[in-house]
């Protein structure tokens, strides 16, 4: 099992931010239906880029600020399930995924 990584979800018109703790990281998605797919996305740019440079995935990356934290303990538990035919993370992290409304 991979790393855990605390999520939290919110819209911030037009978009959809997804915005991880620790380590911090942000990426967005134009609907709710596109966040999981953004964090796909994400996940395998890092882990691809950080194989090809040869540095630990996150190396260097801070913890968001203590407001982020509190928006997530805040929010809703929210299960992200990656679309159909997509690439399986296989030993990378383990989503904790938050919802703010």
């Amino acid at each position: 099992m991979g790393k855990k990584l605390q999520i939290v979800v919110y819209k911030a018109d037009p978009w959809w931010i997804i915005h991880g703790l620790d380590p911090e990281f942000v990426t967005v998605a134009r609907s709710l239906e596109d966040v999981p797919g953004a964090i796909q996305n994400f996940l395998n740019v890092l882990f691809a880029a950080s194989q090809q440079c040869s540095v630990e995935p996150f190396y260097g990356y801070p913890k968001a600020p203590r407001r982020f934290w509190k928006m997530y303990e805040r929010a809703e538990p929210w299960t992200v399930t990656f679309p159909p035919g997509s690439e399986d993370l296989g030993d990378g992290p383990v989503l904790d995924t938050r919802l703010a409304a």
